[in-house]
């Protein structure tokens, strides 16, 4: 097993160039040497933790690590667009669960049955039950930190399970939920399933979910990777797992190679020194786009934004008017050519096609109209606003986005200041709600719009306490959740509703979505967008030469 060091720094860029050039080969960073599965990428940094539930932290680096060597119960079926895989994240796949069966459900739509497979073992070799998933749910909602108690509305407590048999398991739902957000729970990171026998190993009295000692240390998932090895500050090596439930992966081994700068990991994978690039600035994608060499992945609909959020209990955005004129002050299109350089898309506000709700309108949310703007605001009494905009200061794109919007949005009357805080200032500001207006990257993992509302607006104000809930909004949102799955056409009309009155409250909205940030050498097939934005391993192949 490979335990996390307690150094994080940065790795010096001649040492990256040192390790690189003994893992490249002759064009493509493939070791052919080896049979021809090895990868190599480079990555802006290795995880701080192996365990998404005692140590969360919201990075690529640790989403990564998580998602190679953990499996869930389920996962999203897969479609291809653009040559890309991504995933349907309205259809549900045997994981953990039995691939022809998974689940069923009771008559009244409370009780969930899971059919566990019975041919699974851990990486530690411990055989796979239903003892398992009981013991993760209840870890889950125990250890400080963790996943599932941020959606308790909707799964609260280990009494809602009922282990049957040594591979069967029921979660009763007792009224607060249904697979709108129940199913996709299980699907992502909250429902990765751990090893109970493993980890029980290494706990202690003072920690009986092994919390500490999962952190440093790896081997106790389902996944399709385990960590072999890890140096402080420069790589982490990934190594295929035989007994993956889905197939043991065609690339045996990932090495992961610290290269700190974006422009440096584009151009060594159009070198072709490393096979995979992650984490790079639209600049940096944009200069490699041309190369012959290289494959970027786009796709139709993705899940990462930028939000603004306008917040209704400060001045001067306690009028709806003045918040709607600042969104349509914004330069929308510049920002995205500008900025993004392309890899981004326009909002239509929080619920997007890939949730599946039926005829839902595509159309921006805003659009740039200064003039509009100016009308409002005249209309507020406020023909001249001052505004202070933080943004955090280590997101240049961020940072750029916020500028560009105090440039333009001058013409309409806004007398911007953009204040670029430290990522540990403007963390506080947010959570404790004490900035004015904010812009911050973000993604959203459940695709479901119960969630999206319940999550980013009023149930958890670290994300900036921007929106206020009412009365209205609360009538809509129950009549949309009562009317059934939001994949249904009579919920459809309800979550327009509860979309178009959220747009128009203007203080809490994605401007734009942005484009996956990953870039691979055309010697591999399988692109992939997931919901955690990470390249998967487990479906590259290297193409026959």
């Amino acid at each position: 097993m490979a335990r996390i060091t307690k150094s994080w720094g940065t790795a010096a860029l001649a040492v990256v160039a040192l390790a690189l050039s003994s893992c490249a080969n002759s064009g493509n960073g493939a070791d052919t040497s080896a049979g021809g599965d090895e990868i190599t990428v480079a990555v802006a940094g290795l995880p701080t933790s192996y365990d998404l539930d005692g140590s969360w932290g919201a990075s690529n680096e640790n989403y990564t690590v998580w998602s190679k060597t953990h499996a869930g119960l389920l996962k999203y079926a897969d479609t291809e667009q653009n040559g890309v895989n991504v995933q349907d994240f309205t259809e549900f796949e045997g994981m953990l669960a039995d691939t022809d069966e998974p689940y069923t459900v009771s008559e009244d739509g409370q009780t969930y049955t899971f059919n566990l497979r019975e041919d699974v073992v851990s990486q530690a070799g411990n055989p796979f039950t239903a003892e398992d998933v009981y013991w993760s749910i209840d870890r889950k909602l125990n250890v400080s930190g963790g996943r599932l108690p941020q959606i308790a509305d909707y799964f609260y407590s280990a009494d809602q399970m009922e282990v049957i048999d040594e591979h069967t398991i029921a979660f009763h739902l007792d009224g607060v939920s249904n697979e709108d957000v129940f199913l996709p729970m299980l699907t992502g990171h909250n429902g990765f399933i751990f090893d109970k026998t493993e980890l029980l190993e290494h706990a202690t009295e003072d920690d009986p979910w092994a919390v500490e000692w999962a952190a440093q240390n790896s081997g106790w998932g389902y996944g399709p990777y385990v960590v072999d090895s890890i140096t402080d500050d420069q790589q982490l090596i990934l190594k295929s797992n035989a007994d993956y439930v889905l197939g043991e992966p065609a690339i045996k081994t990932v090495t992961q190679q610290v290269v700190p700068d974006s422009g440096t990991r584009a151009q060594l994978l159009s070198a072709g020194d490393v096979d995979v690039a992650e984490g790079l600035s639209p600049n940096d994608l944009s200069a490699i786009e041309d190369d012959p060499n290289v494959q970027i992945p786009t796709v139709e609909n993705t899940i990462e934004f930028l939000v603004l959020a306008l917040v209704q209990n400060k001045e001067p955005f306690d009028d709806k008017l003045v918040r709607q004129a600042f969104n349509y002050a914004i330069p929308y299109e510049e920002i995205i050519e500008q900025v993004y350089q392309g890899y981004a898309n326009p909002s239509s506000g929080w619920f997007t096609p890939t949730m599946g709700v039926p005829d839902l309108s595509t159309e921006p949310a805003y659009v740039s109209d200064i003039n509009q703007a100016k009308a409002l605001l005249a209309e507020a009494g406020k023909p001249s606003v001052d505004v202070t905009l933080s943004v955090p200061n280590n997101a240049p794109d961020v940072v750029d986005t916020a500028l560009l919007i105090a440039s333009h949005a001058s013409d309409a009357g806004f007398n911007v200041q953009v204040d670029q805080l430290s990522s540990a200032d403007f963390a506080t500001g947010r959570a404790e709600q004490t900035l004015e207006s904010l812009i911050s990257p973000s993604r959203v993992q459940i695709q479901v719009p119960a969630f999206v509302n319940n999550f980013f607006l009023p149930a958890d104000p670290s994300n900036s306490g921007a929106f206020e809930p009412t009365e209205e909004w609360d009538s809509l949102m129950k009549q949309a959740i009562d009317a059934g799955p939001s994949t249904s056409e009579e919920a459809a009309p309800y979550w327009q509703q509860v979309s178009d009155f959220i747009n128009d409250d203007a203080s809490h909205l994605p401007i734009l979505y942005r484009q996956p940030n990953q870039a691979y050498s055309r010697s591999l097939d399988g692109m992939s967008y997931r919901f955690d934005n990470t390249v998967d391993y487990s479906v590259l192949t290297l193409v026959d030469e």
